[in-house]
């Protein structure tokens, strides 16, 4: 996790970034991990609420990204094609093609 605070001119600017897998339904290969997620999950919704009761506002999702996208207090689901995400792990090319 990444968070941000910086001050702009007439309030504060805070950002809170997540940088792993654990949070999501899949890995970044795009295998299902419900066991992991099923634990950390919740840990993460637990911490954006608690953000948003020590700042006194609710925190808004910001753009989503080429890993995911914030919904709520957490990720929204995945694309599930054939039982799996697509495969995120190669960033150069947009994702990794399976057979």
């Amino acid at each position: 996790m990444e968070l941000i605070v910086a001050p702009d001119e007439t309030d504060l600017w805070i950002e809170l970034s997540v940088h792993h897998d654990v949070w999501g339904e899949c890995d970044f290969r795009g295998e299902p991990h419900p066991a992991i997620q099923a634990n950390n999950a919740p840990r993460l919704a637990s911490a954006l609420q608690e953000l948003d009761r020590v700042l006194g506002v609710a925190a808004e999702p910001g753009e989503p990204t080429y890993y995911g996208r914030a919904e709520a207090y957490g990720l929204s689901a995945p694309d599930i094609i054939d039982g799996r995400e697509p495969d995120l792990t190669d960033t150069t090319r947009g994702g990794v093609a399976r057979p």
